[in-house]
Parts: structure tokens; C-alpha cells; sequence
């Protein structure tokens, strides 16, 4: 689950984008796969940018997820762990914008979708370097929550899972129809933004339920594995930032 929040995510990995522009955000969400909606209509609240898979974008940002004063609680890091935290996010930030300079809407999105695999693969590493184990864990049982139906896109979680190419198909079915609706209450995120994120909850509720049921028994167990505990992502307002 993940709370319903404000813009504070400490460091944003993606640079902000001001409510005026909604519209510009509607059609980024879309152009990357709607991550930020199906990691959790809270994260769209919040969400001023995007990006697919693991540690870029999304529900799925390792260093937003890090650079969060609940999880580094639930992962318990040392004053240490939180500085070096704060610098991973930073310099992935820092990377993003300077390959997006210039660039704006679909050309620039679409460069950021571009680089989603050399990101996750920094946030990655770069994490794993300063986590232990069991910290690391934690992390990704987190992400795959904050990803619900996204998280099974994951190459990491369809291999876990052994998914097969026709259960691959029937899951990118459900989430490509459920991204196709999310496009359309997204329409109403201006005039009612509480009432359209309402109806996004529950259709993220949804989709996760119709993925879950194409899912064997065993199949389920491992899943259950990969989320462990629930865990609710709580979020600080941040001055200034709005709603």
C-alpha cells in the first residue's frame, strides 16, 4: 500500500513539474507505460515525472524510495547509510537532467525511457554498495509493492515467478486495457483530482487482482515472498510544493 501523499519525497530523482502542468504530465504518464499511476494513485499525487522497471521512475525508484524518511526507518539505516542515500539520488538526478536538457514532452520522456536500463542498473548498484543484505531485500519486497501490477514487467520478477509466455501475454493484456482506462479518468485530474485518484486506487486494486488470478498457487506463494510484509510509504509535505 502506499499512503496518500504530498510532493516530499526528500530528493526527487526526477526534476519537478508545477500542477499548471498537468496536461504535459498526463502525456508523459502515458508515454512511459502510466508507472507512476500503477505504482499507486498517491505516487501520481506526487509524481512530477516517470520512468519504468527497477529504481527508475515510479513506485519502482530505488533512490526515492531511499531518499524516504519511512523506509530508511524500515530498513533501519545508520546515519551513514542515509548520507550516502541522499547521494545516489542526487546523482541520478543530476544524470537524468543533464541528458533531458533542452529536451521537452514526448522527445524527452521518450529519451528518459531510454535510459531506464542504465539507471536501474546505477541505482542498483550503487545502492547494494552501502546496503547489507537483508536492507537490500527489504528494499525490492517494498518496490514490488509500490509497483503493484507494474512490478510484473519486471525480468526479475517474471523469472522469480517463471512466468510463462502465455501468462506473460495475459498479464500485458490486463495492464495494457487497464492503462487505456487510467488514460481516460486521467482526463479528469484537473477538475477532480481527489475523485479521479479515488477511482485509480480501485482500479489498481483491480488490475492487481485480475494479474494475481492468472497466477498457479505456487506461483502466488513466491509472489507473497517477493512483497513480504506490507508496508505503507508515507510521505512529508514539502513547503511550497502544493498537493
Amino acid at each position: 500500500m502506499v499512503a496518500e501523499t504530498s510532493r516530499g519525497r526528500g530528493i526527487d530523482l526526477l526534476p519537478a513539474v508545477g500542477f499548471d502542468a498537468m496536461r504535459t504530465l498526463s502525456k508523459t504518464i502515458v508515454a512511459l507505460g502510466l508507472v507512476a499511476l500503477m505504482a499507486g494513485p498517491a505516487l501520481a499525487q506526487q509524481g512530477r515525472g516517470g520512468g519504468g522497471g527497477r529504481g527508475f521512475g515510479g513506485g519502482g525508484n530505488i533512490g526515492m524510495l531511499l531518499s524516504n524518511a519511512s523506509v530508511q526507518q524500515e530498513l533501519k539505516l545508520e546515519p551513514s547509510q542515509i548520507e550516502k542515500a541522499k547521494e545516489l539520488s542526487t546523482k541520478l538526478r543530476e544524470k537524468v537532467t543533464a541528458a533531458t536538457q533542452g529536451l521537452e514532452g514526448q522527445e524527452r520522456f521518450t529519451k528518459m525511457r531510454e535510459m531506464s536500463k542504465e539507471i536501474n542498473t546505477e541505482a542498483n548498484t550503487g545502492a547494494r554498495e552501502f546496503l547489507k543484505p537483508e536492507q537490500m531485500k527489504r528494499l525490492h519486497q517494498i518496490q514490488h509493492q509500490a509497483q503493484g501490477a507494474q512490478a510484473f514487467s519486471d525480468e526479475h520478477v517474471q523469472n522469480t515467478l517463471k512466468l510463462t509466455d502465455a501468462q506473460k501475454r495475459d498479464i500485458d493484456s490486463i495492464v495494457q486495457s487497464s492503462n487505456s482506462e487510467m488514460r481516460e479518468l486521467m482526463q479528469n485530474m484537473q477538475s477532480d483530482r481527489q475523485g479521479t485518484l479515488a477511482k485509480l486506487t480501485e482500479l489498481r486494486k483491480e488490475t492487481l487482482a485480475k494479474v494475481e488470478s492468472k497466477l498457479t498457487d505456487e506461483q502466488k506463494t513466491a509472489y507473497k515472498e517477493l512483497i513480504g510484509a506490507p508496508f505503507e510509504i508515507k510521505h512529508e509535505g514539502r513547503p511550497g510544493g502544493g498537493r
